[in-house]
Protein backbone atom coordinates (compact mmCIF):
# COMPACT_ATOMS: atom_id res chain seq x y z
CA UNK A 1 0.00 0.00 0.00
CA UNK A 2 0.95 3.59 -0.56
CA UNK A 3 -0.34 6.82 0.96
CA UNK A 4 -0.17 10.52 0.60
CA UNK A 5 -1.32 13.40 2.72
CA UNK A 6 -2.65 16.46 0.95
CA UNK A 7 -2.61 19.73 2.91
CA UNK A 8 -4.36 22.97 2.01
CA UNK A 9 -5.23 26.25 3.68
CA UNK A 10 -8.67 26.93 2.25
CA UNK A 11 -11.96 28.22 3.53
CA UNK A 12 -14.32 25.21 3.55
CA UNK A 13 -16.74 25.41 0.63
CA UNK A 14 -19.02 23.32 -1.54
CA UNK A 15 -16.40 23.02 -4.28
CA UNK A 16 -13.97 21.30 -1.89
CA UNK A 17 -16.71 18.86 -0.88
CA UNK A 18 -17.40 18.14 -4.56
CA UNK A 19 -13.68 17.55 -5.22
CA UNK A 20 -13.56 15.02 -2.36
CA UNK A 21 -16.75 13.26 -3.55
CA UNK A 22 -15.22 12.84 -7.01
CA UNK A 23 -11.82 11.84 -5.57
CA UNK A 24 -13.39 8.94 -3.65
CA UNK A 25 -14.37 7.38 -7.00
CA UNK A 26 -10.74 7.20 -8.23
CA UNK A 27 -9.67 3.69 -9.33
CA UNK A 28 -7.02 2.21 -7.03
CA UNK A 29 -7.96 4.42 -4.07
CA UNK A 30 -8.67 2.18 -1.07
CA UNK A 31 -9.49 4.75 1.62
CA UNK A 32 -9.74 8.52 1.78
CA UNK A 33 -10.25 10.70 4.82
CA UNK A 34 -11.07 14.40 4.68
CA UNK A 35 -10.23 16.31 7.86
CA UNK A 36 -10.70 19.86 9.03
CA UNK A 37 -8.63 21.58 11.71
CA UNK A 38 -10.34 22.04 15.06
CA UNK A 39 -8.37 25.16 15.96
CA UNK A 40 -8.09 26.46 12.39
CA UNK A 41 -11.12 25.48 10.28
CA UNK A 42 -9.29 26.67 7.13
CA UNK A 43 -6.68 23.91 7.61
CA UNK A 44 -7.71 20.92 5.54
CA UNK A 45 -6.03 17.54 5.21
CA UNK A 46 -6.86 14.58 3.01
CA UNK A 47 -5.28 11.21 3.77
CA UNK A 48 -5.38 8.92 0.75
CA UNK A 49 -4.52 5.21 0.96
CA UNK A 50 -3.83 3.59 -2.40
CA UNK A 51 -3.50 -0.04 -3.45
CA UNK A 52 -0.07 0.79 -4.91
CA UNK A 53 2.32 3.60 -5.77
CA UNK A 54 1.41 3.01 -9.42
CA UNK A 55 -2.31 3.61 -8.75
CA UNK A 56 -1.52 6.89 -7.02
CA UNK A 57 0.84 7.87 -9.82
CA UNK A 58 -1.84 7.21 -12.46
CA UNK A 59 -4.12 9.63 -10.62
CA UNK A 60 -1.37 12.22 -10.15
CA UNK A 61 -0.21 12.01 -13.78
CA UNK A 62 -3.50 11.82 -15.62
CA UNK A 63 -6.48 12.93 -13.60
CA UNK A 64 -8.38 16.04 -14.69
CA UNK A 65 -9.56 16.25 -11.06
CA UNK A 66 -5.99 16.58 -9.81
CA UNK A 67 -5.41 19.46 -12.24
CA UNK A 68 -8.63 21.17 -11.09
CA UNK A 69 -7.61 20.85 -7.44
CA UNK A 70 -4.14 22.22 -8.14
CA UNK A 71 -5.52 25.17 -10.11
CA UNK A 72 -8.16 26.00 -7.52
CA UNK A 73 -5.83 25.56 -4.53
CA UNK A 74 -2.33 26.54 -5.73
CA UNK A 75 -0.81 26.21 -2.25
CA UNK A 76 -1.82 22.54 -1.91
CA UNK A 77 0.99 20.16 -0.93
CA UNK A 78 1.25 16.38 -1.05
CA UNK A 79 3.58 14.27 1.08
CA UNK A 80 4.15 10.66 0.05
CA UNK A 81 4.51 7.61 2.30
CA UNK A 82 4.97 3.86 2.01
CA UNK A 83 2.51 2.11 4.31
CA UNK A 84 4.46 -0.20 6.62
CA UNK A 85 1.61 -1.50 8.77
CA UNK A 86 -2.16 -1.14 9.00
CA UNK A 87 -5.14 -2.50 10.83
Amino acid sequence: MFAYILRAEETPNDQNEEFFRRFKETPGLLHAYSMQGEENPNEGIVVAIWESRQAAQRYLDGSPLRREVDQTMPAVTRTFYSVLDSK
